[in-house]
């Protein structure tokens, strides 16, 4: 090798060197223009396309990464909106033709404090530094697609739907790789098209980018930095520019699974093995509308559910988790049942007309075979439609049911629409059930010329051939009005319900009541106090009367001190004032009734909570005063550690004593779960829960390895124990190994 070919060879080398340690040095702190402060100012970034695609590594080191238009800087829009991030972070954009390609620079002049304790895939890991990508495809700032990394690569998706919720249990096809180095923590992602529904004729879509540093508590985001603003309002997106012949392909999708189960039951005297096969098939008929076709419907990857106690009247909620109803489920959306102001005192909705666990589950919560279903979901010009139809198979008690369920909605302004709802059938008894229902939702972010506003009505009646029930329409109507802001939140809302309503396929534990709800919250940001972050002061209140207008039940709470601590700890105190008036006497526990008659009692709740960011955080909440006509004490522990990002462990414990003149009891209930992660893709979690009322302990432990995108395979194993005299002995185990994968072309 001569001198001067290896000289020039060195100088290249150093001069590559040299740009690549330019580019990893953390970028000065900028002012932000006034002009990215102005409401209704979008920014825009324009996507380069490649002709070879960048290497997904996390290591940014490729040309594209260097010679792509770099974005405007994110902004801070929590706690001091509108003020640079403490650490800057900015994004490029590539694509190809079957493929999405972003690059994200989230620097960090400490990265030895970045906080990422989480790697399984799906779980919210809101307690770590994260970012979130959101992509409104079709441009209608309704719609999109929601993405959340952290620095492990550990992956959360949803779908986005009319711009007021999320849905996080949709799973799409995606990739990502990060690395934390000494400036800070990178991403590359790789979104193939055929995860989304797009115009391939649009050159542009739109797109929002959102960090959270979580030691600072700081939240940036790229587009509308507000408070207010959350990550899935694709309303607020600035505009991604400069696609074209982008391709869906045949817009085919096939997810086949095979299982074997072995199961055994002491009780029943059996132990046999099952082999089972099924599948989904999609076809996208067309960029906006796609069709699905599912033969024996498995849901036995679903998780179990959280065991609950109920001191109530009124039937429990559990959510859906079966990937067949999640898919598109916010097209069925209505009246604004499925968007709320996040409360802490409510997780339970108050009614559903339709809920789409009721289908495939007895209303014991056991499981029934689907033979088939078929659904239609999507967007034929300014009206969004959603069908579903299902059967259910056979029981010892009844015969197959078929159940269906339509959606139209049209749309109308810029956020808003005016739609109906139907649902036949009853899939837990022999009589025919029909619902008839139409809504209006009215959606502004313009609403005083800088607040967000929606508002929901909607109408309804049902018609069942039981003779249970009047044989006439029995009608429900109801609304709300939502007002997020900065400083504050405000809800009212409004229900009422016929005696005789009665939606098979829906959610309404009372019947014959009016609702009246309202939520005040008022939560600024102090800036004299330096230990103080933000201070909470909130009512809700609801009254729930019958038709006549004579009170069934209320709850009023107030919080006069709620305390978020520069250290992110917090601290509340509230009061709660319940009233009841059963009618009946009602079994609250065995051998424990509440008499009917005029009940009213006050309670006060102590809580505490340290930083999820520590390796070690707690959550206790202490309960007491008055119950009915005796007195009650609650105390809720939660302790989380997370030593590493390959383990954690979360153990929680409840217990409720309870005085009555009827009697005393007490209620126990523990959990404690269990998570091993080998990768992002390679997970095992173990859930145990115990509680004193059915004397049962129950083992769920779940192995899923997602050997490749959209490829997975899952060993679960679930095992019930009784409480007997010589310990625990187990009555019921199954376990089942199932394989799936999704093939797209």
């Amino acid at each position: 090798m001569s001198q001067v070919y290896r000289y020039t060879l060195i100088m290249l080398c150093m001069t590559t060197s040299m740009l690549v340690a330019k580019d990893l040095q953390i970028p000065d702190a900028q002012p932000v223009p006034a002009y990215r402060m102005e409401r209704g100012y979008k920014p825009e970034i324009t996507a380069v396309r490649v002709d070879t695609p960048p290497k997904i590594d996390g290591h940014l080191d490729e040309e594209i990464w260097r010679t792509a238009p770099l974005s405007s800087r994110l902004i801070q829009s929590r706690p001091r909106a509108g003020e640079p991030l403490d650490q800057p972070s900015e994004f490029r954009v590539a694509y190809d033709d079957n493929f999405i390609y972003m690059a994200l620079w989230n620097w960090d002049s400490e990265p030895e404090k970045i906080v990422a304790r989480y790697m399984r895939r799906d779980d919210s890991f809101r307690p770590d530094d994260y970012s979130i990508i959101v992509f409104d495809t079709f441009n209608d700032q309704r719609n999109g697609y929601w993405f959340r990394i952290n620095p492990n690569g550990a992956r959360q998706d949803g779908i986005v739907s009319n711009n007021a919720t999320l849905n996080t249990e949709w799973d799409g096809i995606w990739e990502v790789k990060t690395q934390v180095t000494e400036y800070g923590w990178f991403a590359e992602l790789a979104f193939p098209l055929t995860t989304f529904s797009f115009d391939p004729e649009s050159p542009e879509w739109g797109l929002n980018v959102t960090r959270n540093i979580k030691r600072l508590d700081q939240r940036g985001i790229w587009s509308s930095p507000r408070s207010s603003i959350r990550s899935y309002y694709v309303s607020e997106a600035g505009k991604l520019k400069g696609l074209s012949g982008l391709e869906q392909g045949l817009g085919l999708e096939f997810n086949p699974y095979i299982l074997g189960t072995q199961s055994e039951d002491k009780d029943l005297g059996t132990d046999e093995f099952e082999f089972e096969w099924g599948g989904d098939f999609r076809y996208r008929i067309s960029p906006k509308m796609s069709a699905t076709l599912s033969y024996n419907t498995d849901f036995a990857a679903a998780e179990v559910d959280e065991r609950q106690v109920n001191l109530t009247r009124f039937s429990l909620f559990f959510r859906e988790k079966r990937r067949f109803f999640l898919e598109d489920a916010g097209v069925f959306n209505f009246g604004g049942l499925g968007s709320r102001i996040r409360r802490r005192s409510r997780t339970t909705p108050v009614f559903l007309p339709y809920f789409s666990r009721r289908i495939g589950l007895s209303s014991s919560g056991q499981v029934v075979p689907l033979i088939g279903a078929a659904k239609l979901t999507g967007r034929v010009g300014e009206f969004d439609i959603g069908i579903i139809d299902a059967v259910v198979d056979s029981t010892d008690d009844l015969d197959s049911q078929n159940t269906f369920v339509g959606r139209v909605k049209r749309q109308i302004f810029d956020q808003s629409g005016v739609g109906v709802l139907v649902t036949h059938g009853d899939p837990n008894s022999d009589y025919d059930n029909l619902l008839l229902g139409s809504d209006f939702s009215y959606l502004t972010d313009n609403f005083l010329g800088k607040y967000r506003l929606e508002a929901n009505v909607f109408i309804l009646g049902t018609e069942s051939d039981n003779p249970a029930f009047g044989d006439s329409l029995a009608p429900g109507f109801g609304g709300n009005v939502i007002l997020p802001a900065d400083e504050f939140d405000a809800e009212l809302a409004l229900l009422q319900i016929d005696e005789d309503f009665k939606p098979a396929l829906g959610f309404s534990p009372r019947r014959g009541i009016r609702r009246y709800f309202t939520n005040l919250t008022y939560k600024p940001y102090t800036e004299s106090l330096p230990w103080l972050r933000q201070y909470y002061l909130y009512y809700e209140g609801e009254v729930v009367t019958n038709l006549s207008n004579e009170l069934e039940t209320s709850t009023h709470t107030f919080t006069p001190i709620g305390l978020s601590f520069e250290n992110a700890d917090y601290v509340e105190l509230r009061v709660e004032n319940s009233s009841d008036a059963p009618e009946e006497d009602f079994e609250i526990s065995d051998d424990v009734s509440i008499s009917g008659g005029d009940y009213s009692w006050t309670r006060g709740i102590i809580g505490v909570e340290t930083a999820t960011r520590r390796m070690i955080s707690l959550k206790h909440e202490f309960s007491f005063g008055d119950f009915y006509d005796g007195n009650r004490t609650e105390n809720t522990s939660e302790l989380t550690f997370l030593p590493s990002k390959h383990f954690g462990t979360e153990l929680s414990y409840t217990k409720q004593d309870v005085e009555l003149p009827e009697g005393n009891f007490d209620i126990k209930l523990a959990s404690l779960t269990a998570l091993i992660n080998f990768t992002p893709d390679f997970t095992w979690s173990n859930l145990v829960q115990y509680d004193n009322i059915s004397d049962s302990l129950g083992v769920n432990s779940r192995l899923i390895w997602e050997y490749r995108p959209g490829k997975k395979v899952f060993l679960v194993l679930n095992q019930s124990y009784v409480d007997e005299r010589t310990g625990f002995v187990r009555k019921q185990m199954d376990a089942t190994l199932k394989l799936s994968s999704i093939f797209r072309f």
